[in-house]
């Protein structure tokens, strides 16, 4: 499998062909939001303000709730990430309320939407607060941004009415369970976490990444429809347990038995999500290419102190003095070489060119084979390309990426 040569450079390329940075990222470093990003946040809150007037009066409260959360991810301390997270859950949102003003849209579903809408809304304002820390706070806001990419299909008409009760099972259950994370819990609310889950809060936020990941694949358009609805339901099943098993309302006892099956259901969620990735039709991309999917997905659902661990013989020197504060994602520079986006401790964003190779390997020892498709979602796919090409043409073993199942 012999990587693509390069193409002739054109006028919107560098001298040696490769595309240019991100338009966000210059050689002069600022610590204002990315110019793409800042471009999005205003796009998005024009069309919540429009569709605020067009909303019923109930929803009122929630969108300006949702606008405030937009504009508030506008400040320089805010990573890139979550602001990236937070800025594609809030066009999600809108989406949705643009069908939930139609007038041809059933009764039903208008009636989904709005508890949809004001229940991820007050997700988002409790998982964005100042006392949630930084990485809970970026796994959280992930997950959000997953689960509500289901509202595509969601709203669809040609999805068929059962998947579309399981997409929104899914939906509510997931984020009643983020809402009552340890992590999520509202200052002086008398919600508490049910005791069980302050025992396993590791596990939880497993559980609350692999669904995320679930809706990532469900929703992924290139999932085929067979799988996408064996998917749906297990991550239902899943999602309905770990919301019984935080709910404080129920018994310690109907909490317990939720939590023993928890195991076995995840265990097969687990399997399904691979399954129904692996099953997509996807055009082969170049090494360069799924590198910086692979890369920019780890970026996205990797703690950035694993991250740093993991790269700290890669970063430039002024980076290592800085130190990263947010490894935000990376573009494919060259068939061998990335453009990676980070922000630093002082706010400052900056752009640095890593080997694909040696990034590569390095992060295959974040993320294992077992975890990739939980973490990635159908991103895994590229990582699983990326080292096939490192394998086949170089000779590079990329931790288990290719490891079957069963091995």
């Amino acid at each position: 499998m012999e990587p693509p040569p390069s193409p002739p450079a054109t006028p919107d390329e560098t001298p040696d062909g490769s595309p240019p940075p991100d338009p966000g990222y210059t050689d002069e470093q600022t610590t204002e939001p990315p110019t793409e990003q800042t471009t999005e946040i205003e796009e998005v809150t024009t069309e919540l303000e429009e569709e605020k007037e067009r909303a019923p009066e109930e929803l009122e409260s929630a969108v300006d709730t949702l606008i405030s959360v937009v504009s508030a991810v506008e400040s320089p301390e805010t990573l890139a990430q979550d602001r990236q997270a937070v800025i594609e859950s809030a066009e999600n949102l809108a989406a949705a309320l643009a069908v939930l003003s139609d007038p041809n849209t059933p009764r039903e579903l208008k009636e989904e939407l709005t508890a949809i809408v004001q229940q991820v809304t007050s997700t988002l304002e409790v998982v964005h607060g100042p006392r949630v820390p930084s990485e809970s706070r970026s796994m959280l806001i992930l997950v959000v941004k997953r689960t509500t990419s289901t509202l595509d299909l969601i709203c669809d008409t040609k999805t068929p009415q059962k998947l579309r009760g399981i997409l929104i099972g899914i939906v509510k259950d997931t984020n009643y369970a983020l809402e009552r994370s340890p992590e999520g819990v509202r200052t002086g609310s008398t919600r508490s976490p049910d005791s069980n889950e302050s025992r396993a809060p590791a596990q939880d936020a497993e559980i609350r990444m692999l669904l995320g990941s679930s809706s990532a694949i469900v929703s992924d358009r290139r999932t085929p429809a067979g799988e996408r609805e064996k998917l749906a339901d297990v991550t239902q099943q899943v999602s309905s347990l770990l919301r019984k098993a935080t709910d404080p309302g129920t018994s310690q006892e109907e909490r317990s038995e939720a939590r023993k099956e928890l195991d076995e259901r995840t265990a097969r969620m687990k399997d399904q999500q691979e399954q129904s990735a692996s099953a997509q039709e996807r055009p082969e991309e170049s090494l360069g290419k799924a590198a910086a999917v692979c890369t920019s997905a780890i970026f996205e659902s990797t703690p950035e102190s694993a991250l740093m661990r993991g790269m700290k013989r890669l970063v430039p020197a002024e980076w290592e003095d800085e130190g990263v504060k947010d490894f935000w994602k990376a573009q494919e520079k060259s068939n061998d070489q990335l453009d990676v986006l980070a922000q630093l401790r002082n706010n400052e964003h900056s752009h640095a060119p890593f080997e694909v190779a040696p990034l590569i390997t390095e992060l295959a020892e974040l993320v294992p084979h077992d975890k990739l498709f939980g973490s990635l979602g159908p991103s895994a796919l590229s990582c699983q390309q990326t080292a096939s090409y490192l394998d086949e043409e170089f000779g590079i073993t990329v931790g288990t990426w290719l490891t079957k199942a069963g091995e």
